[in-house]
C-alpha cells in the first residue's frame, strides 16, 4: 500500500490497482494548495465541505464517490474495498450541523482509519470499530478539530503502529490551526520518521514493531 499526502486532509491511497482519494480540497481556495488534477477509482468524502474536504471538480473522471455521511451500517463495498463510517462531530459540543465522519477500511491485510475532522474524544461505541487499526490518519492542527490534550489518550486507545498527521498549518493553508511541531509536543516519547517526500509504502510484513509517527511533505 502506498499513502500519498496531497495536503490538508487529502490523501491518495494506492492498494493494488485501486486508487482511493480521500477528502479532496478546492484549489486555490483552500489557502494555496495546488489542484488535485489526477484520476482515481474511488473518491471518499468524509463530510460535505466543498472548500476543504469534498471538492470533486478538479479530479479527473471517471470515479465512484463514497459519501461517508450516507453510508449504511456495515458500510459499502466499492472497487473491491469495503468502506465504513463512524458518525462523529467536528467540535466538542457535538452541535447539530457539526456532524462529520471517521472513515475506515481494510486492504492488503492493513486496517486504515481516517479520522477526518474529528473534534472530540470517542466513546466506546465510536472507538470499538477502529480499535487496533494499523494506520491512523489524524488531524494534527488542534481546534476546531481534535484538541492536543485529547490526542495521546485517543491514540493509546486505538493502538495504531503508524500515525500520519494531517490538517495542520503549512504555508499553503489559511486556517487558524497550529503547525506540526505542536502535534509532536502533544505526543512526547513517540518516535518521528520525517519522510522527505509526500508518500511512503507500507505492508503488513513491514509494520514497525512499536508505534511511530510518519510525517510527510505535502505534494500540492
Amino acid at each position: 500500500m502506498r499513502i500519498h499526502w496531497y495536503g490538508h486532509a487529502a490523501f491518495l491511497i494506492e492498494t493494488g490497482p485501486t486508487r482511493i482519494i480521500l477528502d479532496p480540497f478546492r484549489s486555490p481556495d483552500s489557502g494555496g494548495y495546488g489542484p488535485i488534477d489526477e484520476g482515481a477509482d474511488v473518491v471518499v468524502v468524509s463530510h460535505e465541505n466543498d472548500r476543504y474536504h469534498s471538492h470533486l471538480g478538479q479530479l479527473v473522471p471517471p470515479f465512484e464517490v463514497v459519501r461517508a455521511m450516507e453510508l449504511p451500517d456495515g458500510g459499502a463495498e466499492v472497487a473491491g474495498v469495503r468502506f465504513e463510517a463512524i458518525r462523529v462531530f467536528e467540535t466538542p459540543e457535538k452541535l447539530a450541523g457539526d456532524e462529520v465522519a471517521i472513515v475506515h477500511f481494510r486492504a492488503e491485510g492493513l486496517h486504515v482509519a481516517f479520522l477526518g475532522d474529528l473534534g472530540h474524544a470517542l466513546d466506546e461505541a465510536e472507538l470499538a470499530p477502529i480499535r487496533g487499526a494499523d494506520v491512523v490518519l489524524i488531524p494534527a492542527g488542534g481546534p476546531p478539530t481534535l484538541d492536543f490534550p485529547l490526542m495521546a489518550p485517543l491514540l493509546d486507545a486505538i493502538g495504531p503502529r503508524v500515525v500520519v498527521p494531517m490538517h495542520y498549518k503549512t504555508p499553503r493553508i489559511n486556517l487558524d490551526i497550529q503547525p506540526i511541531g505542536r502535534f509532536f509536543e502533544a505526543l512526547p516519547g513517540w518516535p518521528v520518521e520525517e519522510v522527505k517526500a509526500p508518500e511512503f509504502e507500507i505492508e503488513r510484513a513491514t509494520l514497525p514493531e512499536s508505534r511511530r509517527i510518519v510525517s510527510l511533505r505535502h505534494s500540492r
